[in-house]
């Protein structure tokens, strides 16, 4: 199965807006706020948003 958030167009969109970090955090926290989620999952996204907030403030992405 293949999931895609964004598009590599939408991608690079993003990263040129400095803003793919708070982009992943905010599609994160909607997956977390579904019905079907559940405690122990939604701790974990929790984390992982923190962890994307905080990339987001202090690391910008620069293209090899």
């Amino acid at each position: 199965m293949n999931i895609c958030f964004m598009s590599k167009k939408s991608v690079e969109f993003h990263i040129k807006s400095d803003d793919y970090f708070c982009t992943l955090a905010t599609g994160l926290s909607l997956i977390g706020q579904t019905p079907q989620s559940n405690k122990k999952y939604e701790k974990r996204l929790d984390n992982i948003v923190k962890d994307l907030m905080y990339l987001q403030k202090e690391y910008k992405i620069v293209k090899k």
